[in-house]
């Protein structure tokens, strides 16, 4: 009908050259007459790839996971890819989950969720490009996780704070290298450890029920560090509960900087991570090595963390 050739219509509905406005026009002009459109399978077969890609993520009901999945679909739709998003964390099994989702006809694998060995092991043995945002993360100019941990304790000790604790949750991605942060700045500044205490789950009810540990313990901390911005929510208003007042006498600071940190009472300090950002730079990166314009080893530069001050903090 267009009076063109086939690899003409291919090379002009795929984007992959521009033609005259006369031969175009005839193109659209059949398809709109016929209805037609590619057929994903038979595009699958004839090309080997299924224009689909996946992410593990974890916690993907909390506003940090939501935010990198918001990256990663943002990038892999603009890359003309699907994007099946798995939370391995809520099944029966990670590495079941991790299985389901490497019998799927994807092209490549986002990992954004701390794995069990057996299921990193199997992760680590199929063919496909991955990218690791642990890795990701490592080999950036400023590892995220950990400087969110680090900025923050040293903002809490410039202030005073002497006694810190952090609140842990293993279903948090970073959590271990946000910890290992806040280590490290304490033990520059000539500071113990801080007291470790560990939330059953990444949400803010986790953080409210964990409150009475925190807070109620033989010596109570001067400054509390959620892994995230969720915990720090429940922790403060458990603490008004308890009559205990933030920040007069305990500071509270999360990280992810989530938006509604700044509505709390008090409005809450944390670190910015750029999640969005971070989840479109680790498909950006996927993406290239899919197109062989590069391999996952060419790593998009991962956003440096910012510290946000609010009212939950002693200045």
């Amino acid at each position: 009908l267009a009076q063109v050739s086939v690899a003409t219509v291919s090379r002009c509905v795929n984007g992959k050259q521009r033609f005259t406005a006369e031969v175009e026009g005839r193109i659209a002009a059949a398809i709109g007459a016929t209805g037609y459109h590619s057929h994903p399978v038979a595009r699958s077969m004839s090309t080997g790839r299924s224009g689909a890609v996946a992410a593990l993520v974890a916690g993907v009901g909390g506003p940090h996971a939501a935010a990198l999945v918001k990256g990663l679909c943002r990038v892999a739709l603009a890359g003309g890819h699907d994007l099946i998003c798995v939370d391995p964390l809520h099944g029966d099994s990670a590495l079941r989950e991790v299985e389901r989702v490497l019998a799927m006809q994807i092209d490549g694998v986002v990992l954004a969720a701390p794995l069990p060995p057996e299921a990193r092991s199997r992760l680590a043995r199929d063919p496909r490009p991955r990218v690791d945002l642990d890795s990701m993360e490592a080999d950036a100019r400023h590892p995220p996780q950990r400087a969110a941990g680090a900025m923050l304790a040293r903002y809490l000790i410039g202030s005073g704070h002497r006694r810190v604790a952090f609140l842990a949750c293993e279903d948090e991605a970073g959590s271990a290298a946000r910890l290992q942060g806040v280590r490290d700045a304490l033990a520059d500044a000539g500071l113990p450890p801080p007291a470790l205490h560990r939330a059953a789950d990444a949400s803010a009810a986790a953080g409210a029920a964990a409150a009475s540990a925190v807070l109620l313990g033989r010596e109570r901390p001067d400054a509390v560090i959620a892994c995230n911005d969720s915990l720090a929510m429940g922790l403060i208003s458990e603490a008004r509960t308890l009559g205990i007042a933030v920040p007069a006498e305990v500071s509270v600071a999360g990280i992810g900087n989530m938006p509604f940190g700044r509505y709390l009472s008090p409005p809450l300090t944390s670190v910015d991570l750029h999640a969005d950002a971070l989840g479109a730079a680790a498909m950006t990166s996927l993406l290239a090595a899919l197109r062989g314009n590069g391999t996952v080893g060419d790593r998009e530069e991962v956003p440096a963390p910012r510290l946000v001050v609010r009212e939950s903090a002693r200045s």
